[in-house]
């Protein structure tokens, strides 16, 4: 790695939507005695899907995968149906992302140190969205907004884990148009 690099995990350039909002105190508080953890809901809950493959072995992988998909969008939906309409979270886009941090671009000032309750949505994929709980460490100015820089500091290891695997894809694509636009 880099001296100048700063950055724990490989990054890489990706365009998603990500739902956020700022933490209030009490959630705040919770966080800085170590129960983060609690604050996401995936981590409180195991989905009946997920424990599928245990109880029936027999279960055709496609099926499964396709179960899974139907069971997050689902899950998605309801989640969106029950929140209160008076704490509407941002919707914003990530530019970059990492097991380890993001940068995303907003409308919206936020100071250095906040935490942020954040939901990536990733349509493409079985997870469909990805809850974690980042800090900003940095918040650059732009013409049409700010683009702000986080460290992810509460994340279930299994949506880590997804995330470096899509990390993992997007670089091995990018590799890949990189060596045919040469061979060009």
């Amino acid at each position: 790695m880099d001296i100048d690099n700063k950055r724990d995990c490989f990054r890489v350039d990706l365009l998603m939507p990500v739902k956020w909002r700022i933490l209030n105190q009490s959630e705040t508080d919770i966080l800085k005695k170590g129960f983060g953890g609690t604050l996401l809901t995936r981590n409180c809950f195991k989905s009946a899907i997920d424990e599928m493959p245990e109880k029936v072995s027999s279960i055709k992988d496609d099926v499964y995968y396709s179960i899974q998909l139907l069971n997050n969008k689902l899950d998605y939906i309801i989640n969106l149906m029950l929140k209160d309409s008076e704490s509407v979270p941002s919707i914003d886009r990530i530019l970059e992302i990492s097991a380890s941090g993001l940068k995303f671009r907003t409308a919206e000032k936020i100071d250095v140190g906040v935490f942020l309750k954040m939901d990536l949505l990733i349509p493409w994929t079985s997870h469909f969205q990805v809850e974690l709980i980042a800090e900003s460490l940095r918040i650059d100015k732009t013409d049409n907004g700010y683009i702000l820089a986080a460290k992810i500091i509460c994340i279930d290891e299994d949506a880590r884990e997804f995330i470096v695997k899509m990390v993992f894809q997007k670089q091995r694509i990018d590799i890949r148009r990189f060596k045919t636009s040469q061979e060009v």
